[in-house]
């Protein structure tokens, strides 16, 4: 019986130790391919970056053949140098793109099983305006995770502009998972021409479904279009609309003086937040019939409204600093007192 032990207790022991031998392995197996990618990557880079640079600025002339190891990360590099250029500069290294080959092999990239792969050809093929692909877009969007549908929206957008804004905008109001920089961010290669209307009719889309969620989300995309653009929309929503999350939206898109009514209205509602965004909206848009109201609200029980009160105290026309004094000096609630002060204080040292 202890002979067996033993050798049971032998045997463990090479299988723990042949087991380490092939974890070793692995590991410097990978190690060894991770330093030959890095080492692929920089030559492809020292050789390809100069040519796309001077392909962007003047053109391509006569331009050495691709090499099949090299064209992975070409279309990297490729859509790098892409996404912040614009108009002949772009068309140019489309050009460059189209007569290396380099558009063949992003559509091979495209059946990767590497997502990387994918992703980098979905883009590629988005700034060479590969109509056909609309239509897989279009699921994409809808269906994948968030980078990769983020990526095939923004591919879609570069494809057919005003389809892909629309079915962005379709998509932003009910995917809690993209971020709403990241659609803005998107927009931003569209003119505000395009987007405006579209935002308008999308948030108006999600009043009559009753999609308060989609609503909020839409409204926050009112950094990417002209104020005056989408004035109608957020007037609909601050009258049909009393989700808490749509109001404060809403609130932060309000951009007319001739709408300033909404936000004197919500400065009393009962959610902190909204009075917080009405606040703001007085700091905007309003004037002096409006010093009541704000100094009201420097005695609020949320510290939040008190700071955005006095914020906007500082920002209304014909506001200086005596007049502050004066109302900091009037003030029975020591609160309301020190935070004017405090802002007054601050806005001196910046």
């Amino acid at each position: 019986m202890s002979d067996l032990r033993v050798a049971i207790a032998m045997w463990g022991a090479y299988a723990a130790l042949a087991t380490t031998l092939v974890l070793l392995a692995a590991v410097l197996a990978m190690r060894v391919r991770f330093l030959h990618r890095l080492t692929r990557e920089r030559d492809a880079a020292t050789f390809w970056i100069p040519l796309i640079a001077r392909c962007a600025e003047t053109g391509s002339t006569t331009l050495p053949p691709l090499p099949t190891k090299d064209a992975d990360d070409f279309v990297l590099l490729w859509c790098r140098a892409m996404d912040p250029l614009q108009g002949e500069a772009q068309d140019r290294l489309r050009d460059m793109a189209r007569q290396l080959g380099a558009d063949k092999h992003a559509r091979r990239m495209l059946g990767s099983r590497s997502l990387r792969h994918r992703l980098v050809a979905t883009a590629a093929l988005g700034h060479l305006g590969a109509q056909d692909l609309a239509a897989n877009l279009q699921t994409e969007i809808a269906s994948s995770p968030p980078m990769p549908s983020l990526i095939a929206a923004r591919a879609l957008i570069r494809i057919n502009p005003a389809a892909g804004v629309r079915t962005a905008l379709s998509v932003a109001a009910r995917r809690e998972d993209w971020p709403i920089p990241s659609v803005a961010t998107m927009f931003k290669e569209c003119s505000t021409e395009l987007i405006a209307p579209a935002l308008a009719s999308a948030i108006r889309l999600a009043i009559s479904r009753g999609d308060d969620p989609g609503v909020a989300r839409l409204l926050r995309l009112h950094i990417t279009v002209d104020a005056p653009a989408i004035r109608d929309a957020v007037r609909d929503v601050l009258a049909a609309c009393s989700d808490t999350e749509v109001l404060s939206a809403a609130l932060s898109a309000l951009s007319h003086s001739g709408d300033i009514a909404h936000a004197r209205r919500l400065l009393a509602h009962p959610e902190w937040f909204v009075r917080v965004a009405a606040a703001r909206a007085l700091g905007r848009l309003g004037d002096e019939n409006d010093v009541a109201r704000l100094t009201a609200a420097l005695r609020d029980s949320s510290w939040w409204v008190r700071r955005r009160a006095a914020q906007a105290l500082l920002l209304l026309p014909g506001m200086d600093a005596s007049k502050l004094a004066d109302i900091a000096s009037r003030q029975t609630d020591r609160y309301a007192a020190d935070m004017l002060r405090h802002t007054v204080a601050e806005r001196c040292v910046t």
